[in-house]
């Protein structure tokens, strides 16, 4: 891989970028209440820094949270998409509803790397620690709180970029509210669903049911493939129709809440969902002809957590929970050729050699001119289970002292099965299991009644892979009420999962067998950051933080002799700084706008290809009153991504993806508290972009409809 060098801002302008500093400079702006709903004021309370309610005033930890208010104005339809324009996260999303979150943090591959939870509750797959936005339903939501940088001393594995955690609504006020909203747009994209909230006495209910439905899960008519001409060196685009993409998902989330005596309360929460989405045809067994069918999805979890407060000034939660989910479609094998002194059937197969664009590619390392691998037809079904119990204990101790300790327990399960048409097994079946036991301890110590000392640890004892001891320093101090410092450092790691160790061989790139390792080391991770945030008055804050992060023993993927296997060999340092401003102008329009610098290069490699330099956010969002009880909001987002690179595995060729901008807009019709009339578009000009090598982002699309509240 060459080390690539990249202008700021591409080769193209940035408009909103100027817009923005004109008005951000040339506007008088006015009181307001709180700065813009995507970032969080002095005071904000969150959960999930210290796994205790914490005001931000007190903490070291870089957090920002997205609230309901800010969730309803933007033209997000799943999580995913709603965790866009936030400081330090690459958030560029996948090509497909079906697939699992992407979004990195501070340069940390996303998706194993960020543990996802939802009201504590890990989410991240037993099998394979990826978790998928199909679950959850914004209209559940409260707030989603984002943690940067290193938290496995808090949350053991997957906590190397930082945490997710989903907050759900809980109603505090008597009475009940009942929700019902119908959506649709382009591409055939129609979404229904209802909402109650409720509360009885010591008894409070979230009921949230929800149907979504796409005729073209990609949105957008093309896909894109790069052809490498030998005899030029140079790659051309290749555009297909894009066919059998329909995809639809149904929904369930309940969340009980029963306060027992103003001091003991339960909690009750359970989500369920199902997905189907279009595979398509064969490419290389029968190419075209043959239906690849649906691929199926079906998760859930179950968590019963209680809390209370014994003698008097100790706080005690447990939590029992499991989380599951499980995949099953039709898939194109990849077998040994017996012929080339390989083991394996050869009913319904085709060669590597024969099948499409390959050639003779696949006719080295075998014997003779027999190929190595052949193809076959069939079907793929692998599942993870996560069970885990926790108990924490928190409280005071003396003045001076808040202690937070406990112990996490999970015990791990995953199956993975290939199988022929007629329900032979290919190469084994995968039925593993593995545990994990965690003790961890952190001490916030107020140094001063201006500066706090957070010290924390854990201890992890993995029954396959070796133990991990995460410490973490972080420091508050608040200058004035204007100004206040933060500081950590901290030491994280990702325990290999049981993909990665005991999986069956199968195929993951065409014609290249990818295969398990059971000898695997966990990743670790040293991160550091310091920053500053200042309320420069009434209707500004500002914020920066810079980070550095060295990661060793990262899990790859390398190709070798023609296989595909797991293997810790990546070392990446990672440096960088995030810049972010937001408040509210004229008292009825509120604005942010971030920039973040990322430069994360690997060992031996140079600059990592897939990790933006540069990334901008701006945004505007309005509320009018129009009198006889209605209203107008809208909101205007922007989003820049620098140019990015990959190298094509099979030539070994750079490929350049150009740089691009994305404008969001959201407008909404209120009346009073009963009604609501909502459209959006994204994409606003229409433009052709690549979010990851090869994979083209959604076209424009629109949507609208209505929500009624009874």
């Amino acid at each position: 891989m060459k080390i690539k060098r990249t202008k700021a801002f591409g080769n193209r302008p940035l408009p909103v970028f100027m817009v923005w500093l004109t008005l951000f400079f040339a506007q008088p702006v006015a009181a307001f209440d709180k700065p813009a709903p995507n970032e969080f004021a002095m005071g904000d309370v969150v959960v999930t820094a210290t796994r205790s309610a914490k005001s931000t005033n007190e903490l070291f930890a870089d957090v920002e949270v997205i609230t309901g208010e800010r969730l309803e104005s933007t033209t997000a339809t799943n999580l995913e998409n709603a965790l866009r324009g936030l400081p330090g996260l690459d958030n560029r999303g996948s090509d497909s509803q079906s697939w699992w979150y992407t979004t990195s943090i501070r340069g940390v591959d996303g998706g194993k790397r960020v543990l996802m939870m939802m009201d504590g509750v890990p989410l991240n797959s037993a099998l394979t620690g990826f978790a998928y936005p199909l679950r959850t339903d914004l209209f559940a939501v409260e707030q989603i709180e984002v943690v940067k940088g290193s938290f496995s001393s808090l949350y053991g594995s997957n906590a190397m970029g930082g945490v997710i955690n989903v907050i759900t609504k809980q109603r505090k006020e008597e009475g009940y509210e009942a929700k019902v909203r119908a959506y649709g747009g382009d591409h055939g994209f129609f979404e229904s669903g209802a909402t109650l909230l409720g509360k009885k006495n010591k008894l409070s209910l979230n009921l949230d049911v929800a149907r979504q439905e796409l005729g073209n899960q990609y949105r957008r008519d093309k896909t894109l493939d790069y052809k490498y001409d030998m005899a030029t060196g140079s790659f051309s685009k290749v555009y297909s129709p894009v066919t059998d993409a329909e995809y639809d998902t149904n929904k369930l989330f309940a969340r009980m809440d029963y306060d027992v005596d103003g001091i003991t309360s339960l909690t009750f929460t359970g989500n369920y969902a199902v997905s189907n989405s279009a595979n398509g045809k064969t490419k290389y067994v029968d190419p075209g002809q043959r239906d690849l069918g649906e691929n199926t999805k079906d998760l859930y979890f179950l968590n019963l957590s209680g809390k209370t407060r014994i003698m008097d000034s100790l706080d005690l939660d447990m939590r029992i929970y499991t989380n599951y989910d499980k995949s099953e479609s039709k898939r194109e094998h990849i077998v040994s050729n017996p012929a080339s002194g390989g083991t394996g059937g050869m009913g319904g197969m085709r060669t590597m050699s024969t099948m499409p664009g390959m050639g003779d590619k696949g006719s080295t390392g075998g014997m003779g001119d027999a190929p190595p691998f052949l193809f076959l037809f069939g079907d793929i079904e692998h599942w993870g289970r996560d069970t885990g119990v926790q108990v924490k204990g928190s409280g005071a101790i003396g003045m001076s002292h808040y202690l937070t300790g406990g112990i996490d327990f999970n015990y791990m399960e995953g199956y993975w099965k290939n199988t022929k048409e007629d329900g032979t097994v290919i190469d084994h079946t995968m039925d593993e299991d593995m545990n994990n036991i965690a003790f961890y301890l952190q001490d916030e110590i107020n140094l001063t009644d201006s500066f706090i000392a957070t010290l924390g640890c854990r201890y992890d004892i993995n029954s396959e892979s070796e133990n991990s001891f995460s410490p973490k320093v972080g420091l508050f101090y608040r200058f004035n009420d204007r100004i206040s410092f933060r500081g950590s450092l901290g030491r994280a790691f990702r325990a290999p999962n049981l993909n990665e160790l005991f999986t069956p061989t199968w195929m993951m790139i065409p014609g290249v067998p990818f295969e398990a390792n059971p000898d695997l080391d966990p990743e670790v991770i040293w991160s550091y950051d310091i920053g500053t945030t200042i309320l420069v008055n009434r209707d500004m804050v500002f914020k920066l933080t810079g980070f550095y992060s060295k990661a060793e023993d990262l899990i790859s993927n390398p190709i070798d002799k023609g296989v595909m296997k797991y293997e810790n060999l990546d070392e990446v340092t990672t440096d960088g700084f995030e810049m972010g401003i937001s408040g509210k102008m004229l008292g009825w329009m509120g604005y942010h706008l971030n920039g973040t610098y990322t430069h994360s290069c690997e060992k031996g490699e140079g600059r990592r290809g897939d990790v933006p330099l540069y990334q901008v956010n701006a945004g505007i969002q309005t509320r009018h009153s129009l009198g006889a009880g209605f209203s107008l909001s809208t909101s205007l987002d922007a989003r820049y991504n620098d140019e990015i690179f990959y190298t094509d595995r099979m030539s070994g060729k750079t490929i350049d993806i150009d740089p691009y901008t994305l404008y969001d807009m959201a407008v909404c019709l209120h009346y009073k508290e009963n009604l609501k009339l909502k459209c959006a578009v994204y994409n606003l000009t229409d433009e052709e972009y690549e979010i990851h090598g090869s994979k083209l982002g959604p076209e424009r699309y629109y949507w609208a409809g209505m929500e009624v509240t009874f």
